[in-house]
């Protein structure tokens, strides 16, 4: 890079922080589930590996001190980590709020127990798909109904017992799909009877080949939509839905159901602000501008985190998306059908 490159490029150097980052941690590449919906199956022959303890340790001194709130896992299982319990108690000196999000296939007593009380851990993301037996067995390969259930439902006598004032959140994640859309009223009332304080849908993106879940017409669900908000609310749920619809509004909507499909924008881009909020860590050191770039800008194992925020990388494509000349990265990136050309906004789901 020469140097008037360089020049030009330093006013895109920015400072961690200012606004507080939105950090998304995986401690392992593993899962013990082949969803149909998710990319794991096609990873699931890969060679598996942990994040190591001092590196957890490096997290929580350089990363967090910047983060307004941090989540364990965004494609894998954490619980399948060799290292859980001792990454946990390392988070215990966390800087920031954290979450977590699991299947749940793996939530025993002394777990639950563990995160109800941990001192910094505030809240726990289900990823949960159908309100029935055979839908989700036939989603999510390799989970037992019966099995989960009776994790769900002890966590939920824990958690009263535990958490009396109802401080922890616990939210449940689920995809909308051609296979879930009739059973979603019913899943509602499921996650109500676990404790859910939030429901967060997302539309289903095609992945493994020869699956396709995706809800085409979406206007022969919005009855459906509108029943299960409804329940939700009835039930003291918040419920983010994936559709900008006016249909689907309610007077008492609150402020995260009216935002749920918009991210902050405008201050630094109007495309999206990925590189100057939040940040993505992979099990192996792999620092990443968001989940769907596909590279590394930087690895923590090898660099402090500081030096990876500021590199070259960074303010080249903090450049490009301040200035709408996307890398094709970006221009491709669509993750749950949103034409963010027109709408100048990014879909981006917060924990």
């Amino acid at each position: 890079m020469n140097f008037l490159r360089r020049i030009s490029l330093r006013r895109y150097s920015h400072m961690p922080g200012n606004p507080p980052l939105a950090v998304r941690i995986d401690i392992t590449n593993k899962c013990n589930l082949l969803c149909k919906m998710c990319g794991y199956p096609l990873q699931a022959n890969d060679p598996k590996f942990d994040m190591p303890p001092w590196l957890m340790e490096k997290i929580v001194d350089q990363v967090l001190p910047y983060a307004e709130w941090a989540t364990l896992s965004c494609q894998y299982e954490p619980f399948m980590s060799a290292h859980f319990d001792e990454i946990l108690e390392i988070l215990r000196k966390s800087p920031c709020p954290l979450g977590m999000t699991t299947n749940a296939t793996l939530l025993n007593e002394r777990r639950a127990r563990v995160l109800l009380q941990h001192p910094t851990i505030r809240g726990l993301s289900i990823s949960f798909d159908g309100a029935t037996k055979d839908t989700f067995e036939k989603i999510r390969v390799n989970a037992r109904w019966e099995k989960v259930v009776a994790n769900l439902e002890r966590f939920a006598a824990l958690r009263r017992e535990l958490d009396p004032q109802g401080e922890f959140l616990l939210q449940f994640n689920t995809v909308l799909m051609r296979s879930t859309i009739h059973e979603f009223p019913a899943f509602v009332e499921l996650c109500a009877q676990f404790g859910a304080r939030r429901i967060a849908a997302i539309r289903y993106v095609p992945i493994q080949p020869g699956v396709d879940e995706g809800i085409p017409d979406w206007d022969t669900h919005i009855e459906t939509l509108l029943h299960a908000k409804k329940l939700a609310h009835k039930h003291g749920i918040e419920l983010l839905l994936p559709l900008d619809d006016p249909r689907l509004k309610l007077p008492d909507d609150t402020p995260a159901e009216r935002g749920a499909n918009e991210a902050a924008i405008g201050e630094f881009s109007n495309f999206c602000e990925a590189p100057w909020r939040g940040l993505q860590i992979y099990p192996n050191g792999d620092v990443h501008p968001c989940l769907f770039y596909g590279e590394a800008f930087g690895n923590l194992r090898e660099q402090d985190f500081l030096e990876i925020w500021n590199s070259p990388r960074y303010q080249q494509l903090r450049r490009s998306l301040a200035k709408m000349q996307l890398h094709p990265q970006c221009a491709r990136c669509n993750p749950h059908g949103y034409d963010n050309a027109e709408h100048k906004k990014r879909i981006n789901t917060v924990a």
